[in-house]
């Protein structure tokens, strides 16, 4: 498209004239990011301040002129390429660490702020910041939460997602909104992370800092095959072992990094093992005994402690340089990011492998395989388009192979466009059509990035819609006849938090089914009107805990009331029934999923307003764990974009926000 100049001249004075450039050189080079998607945008806006994203947003509006966020653009699915021309907005320069507080454990930044930067402002405090994707010493941090990075940790200590605070964030009208995760209503940073900069622009952040554990260790652990190795992982989950990290690589990924990096990895092992554990003395070599004795187990050949920092930040080292070494063997590296369950590690493995053998591609495997996700490296030569073909179909079957393995085709990278087509064969259309609302609701426009995440014409393409369980079908019929009168009702578990009277209520409680208790991935799925007092006591039975307090409310209650927010992070699947009808499932027995807006975010807190939670799978342990805090029930404030997904979602008003009075 071509921007107007009366657009052009409002955007130079919203950014400074020397801030809009327009000339060949610069839009050729952000033309591209890490994938094969080459499209130039129409102009770049170097951004000058934080306060400057809000004027320049109203103006591409008023315009009507699409704009893609991006900053460093390491991520490997396209998700920084202006598909429909528009602005690129140049978030690199707003690197500022505004305030560090150690006391209160967070640090406010800017989105430019480079997550390696951090690390080192944090470790001479003896604190860090938690998530540590490969790419930490250039990627941002608004990037990060952009694409919900992680990384090595995230078996221990979770996401970006997980440790975003606060955030101010602008709507792609230049709306100005702070979202806090002690705010009432929806979990809007947990929506935001992931998106993409499809739902608007991070502005600001104020991230979660922890202090540095005081004790180390990590392991080398070499292996005759690379099934071995994954099998090992997947004996540590089943025995409830947290690693602090569980890396493999395989042995294509070894020789790679040692000509490049020599980090001291034995090149004629078939696989590895980078282990690391952290905490007390005494837990570390509890732990060192059944991580050792698992391994020899799984025909370890060597199980070699870093006896030194200096070792251990070589293996680190090597690791992180993976990317870069397979690099130096052809013009490009396609990088996959699938992710399933850690119990279907093995299998997927052979999955990969024989679609790798059958279309004669040379690759490296590397895994985060704590978390179950997994990296093909596929060298080749984009300029070779019969070659380029090749692989990006062998791609695209390696990611259905993890969707039939229970699994996401994406566990931190995210869609983009590269995997946009491939999300119809992990998601139902009802789940897509809902991840549609979402973006609408936020972006009527399609202003912001558009063109991502979500499969063109997906309807002909989606995965087959399965009916809801027989158990969900009074209420569905419940909620079909109350639409029906036009009557407004008001979703309730046992009635603990709302304690409504007077109002006409839908209770849960017949949906009182703990489905299952997996002990291999650690996982139990448990619809959502069993009490919290029953669910204690089926775990018990099974030797398990979670993070929920007993109590004669619901896991439902607990998860939408917004009373147990700290409970967020532990759920990683949800089914619901929409005010529509329309039935939606989302996750799984996934550590990680960044394959669409992330539901159990959407639902988390939003108090019954924008559908009725029927199920969920969370994370169980095998060793008790505290107690998240239970805070008194507030009905959410409504906000610009609560109100917006209220009307796409319930245009009827069929959940008013509370009871007899209208979400207004």
């Amino acid at each position: 498209m071509k921007i107007p100049s009366a657009a052009l001249h409002k955007l130079q004075q919203a950014a400074g004239k020397e801030n809009v450039l327009t000339d060949d050189i610069s839009l050729s080079l952000y033309a591209y990011d890490c994938s094969l998607s080459r499209t130039r945008p129409d102009a770049l806006i170097n951004l000058p301040s934080e306060d400057s994203i809000a004027p320049i947003l109203r103006v591409l509006h008023e315009y009507r002129i699409p704009f893609v966020a991006r900053a460093a653009a390491t991520n490997h699915a396209g998700s920084c390429t202006a598909l429909n021309g528009g602005v690129i907005l140049n978030t690199a320069g707003l690197n500022r660490i505004l305030q560090i507080n150690t006391q209160e454990g967070y640090a406010l930044v800017q989105p430019g702020v480079i997550t390696g930067d951090l690390q080192d402002r944090l470790a001479p405090l003896g604190f860090f910041y938690a998530p540590d994707p490969a790419s930490q010493r250039v990627s941002t941090l608004g990037g990060n939460l952009a694409q919900n990075a992680s990384g090595a940790r995230c078996m221990k200590y979770g996401g970006t997602i997980d440790h975003v605070l606060e955030a101010d964030f602008v709507l792609p009208d230049g709306t100005e909104m702070h979202f806090s995760r002690r705010d009432p209503g929806p979990d809007w940073i947990g929506l935001l992370a992931g998106s993409e900069g499809t739902l608007g622009m991070i502005k600001r952040m104020k991230v979660k800092i922890l202090p540095a554990a005081k004790h180390i260790k990590t392991f080398l652990v070499t292996f005759p095959s690379l099934a071995d190795s994954v099998q090992t992982v997947s004996d540590l989950a089943a025995q409830g072992i947290i690693p602090r990290c569980v890396e493999a690589m395989d042995q294509v990924t070894t020789r790679a990094v040692e000509e490049f990096a020599h980090a001291g990895y034995p090149t004629d092992a078939q696989a590895l093992l980078i282990l690391e554990l952290d905490g007390s003395p005494a837990q570390i070599a509890q732990d060192e005994k059944q991580l050792e004795d698992i391994c020899l187990k799984n025909h370890a050949q060597q199980f070699i402690p870093a006896k030194t920092e200096a070792e251990r930040q070589k293996l680190w080292f090597g690791r992180r340089a993976a990317y870069a070494a397979m690099a130096r063997l052809a013009p490009n590296v396609m990088v996959g990011d699938g992710t399933v369950p850690r119990s279907e590690l093995p299998r997927a493995l052979q999955k990969v492998r024989h679609i790798l053998d059958e279309h004669h591609i040379y690759a490296s495997l590397l895994f985060h395989a704590g978390d179950g996700n997994f990296h093909p490296q596929i060298v080749f030569d984009e300029r070779n388009k019969p070659d380029t073909i090749r692989v990006t179909r062998a791609l695209k079957e390696i990611l259905e192979a993890c969707v039939d393995c229970g699994g996401t085709v994406s566990g931190e990278h995210g869609v983009g466009v590269e995997k946009r087509a491939v999300m119809a064969y992990q998601y139902d259309t009802p789940t897509l059509d809902l991840f549609t609302h979402i973006k609408q609701a936020a972006d009527p426009l399609d202003l912001a990035n558009p063109l991502k995440l979500i499969p063109l014409d997906y309807a002909s393409k989606a995965r087959p819609a399965l009916p809801p369980e027989p158990s969900v079908r009074p209420l569905a019929q419940a909620l079909a006849d109350r639409r029906q009168a036009h009557a407004p009702i008001l979703i309730a578990g046992a009635n603990t938090c709302l304690r409504a009277k007077t109002f006409h209520t839908l209770s849960t409680r017949p949906l009182n089914r703990v489905l299952e208790i997996d002990k291999t991935n650690y996982t139990a799925t448990a619809e959502a009107g069993v009490t919290l007092n029953e669910l204690f006591e089926a775990l018990r039975q099974a030797s398990v805990f979670c993070a929920l307090p007993q109590s004669p409310g619901t896991l439902g209650g607990a998860f939408a009331s917004g009373c147990m927010p700290d409970f967020y992070p532990h759920v990683l699947g949800v089914e619901a029934l929409l005010p529509d009808g329309s039935y939606v499932r989302y996750g799984g027995k996934l550590m990680k999923n960044a394959a669409g807006y992330h539901l159990t975010h959407l639902f988390a807190g939003s108090q019954g307003t924008l559908g009725l939670v029927t199920q969920l799978t969370f994370k169980i342990f095998a060793h008790p764990i505290r107690p998240v805090h239970v805070y008194p029930f507030v009905p959410g404030r409504v906000n610009p974009l609560w109100r917006a997904l209220k009307t796409r979602l319930d245009p009827e008003d069929l959940f008013p926000a509370l009871p007899g009075e209208p979400y207004v």
